[in-house]
């Protein structure tokens, strides 16, 4: 019952990204004249609460680590971004290794982002037995999410975001929401500035 209610709650997760996402979209014509980055380089802490009672915990994990991602700006408003994240608890460790596509609605000295990432996942489980002093797993992993990032100096930005994970490890699947802070460095351009 209880993974049923994660699981409706992935969905309505799911589809408030795509909604949102709509709107971002709808909105890229405010974007004409954009000056960006032409890369952004984020690290910082990482919250993840795990689905682990999908493979034979009695409650959910909370983890804590990091998470670190490159973007490569194309466009202003569009970019690839490679992320990478750890995050770890008394009995668990969980990796992401993820890319994919990221659309930005940038402001004076804010962005509204959101991507949708495609990659591995690889969990690892501390449970000693008589032949074994750990369990790993490696399987698919899809991300939807977003964030805001506010300039504190030319070079970095502070950013907050939070992402829906779907992992399949261990033959079952997992619904983990994952919230991630930390400071993005930024260096490069493109775009430009429009006449006046």
């Amino acid at each position: 019952m209880a993974i049923e209610r994660v699981g409706v709650c992935g969905k309505r997760a799911a589809v408030f990204i795509f909604f949102i996402s709509l709107v971002v979209m709808a909105g890229s014509s405010l974007a004409l004249g954009q000056v960006a980055p032409k890369w952004e380089v984020f690290g910082g802490y990482a919250y993840r609460n795990v689905d682990s009672t999908s493979f034979g915990f009695v409650n959910r994990s909370n983890l804590n680590g990091f998470d670190a991602e490159a973007t490569y700006n194309i466009k202003p408003s569009w970019g690839v971004t490679a992320d990478v994240g750890g995050q770890y608890g008394s009995q668990m460790v969980v990796y992401n290794f993820l890319i994919g596509p990221q659309y930005a609605l940038r402001r004076d000295k804010s962005k509204f982002f959101v991507h949708g990432l495609f990659g591995k996942a690889q969990d690892r489980v501390d449970i000693t037995t008589s032949l074994r002093n750990h369990f790993e797993s490696v399987g698919k992993a899809i991300v939807a999410g977003g964030g805001y990032d506010r300039d504190l100096t030319p070079r970095f930005t502070f950013r907050i975001q939070a992402d829906f994970l779907d992992t399949d490890t261990f033959g079952t699947t997992q619904k983990d929401l994952r919230v991630s802070t930390g400071l993005v460095f930024h260096f490069g351009q493109i775009g430009r500035r429009p006449k006046l």
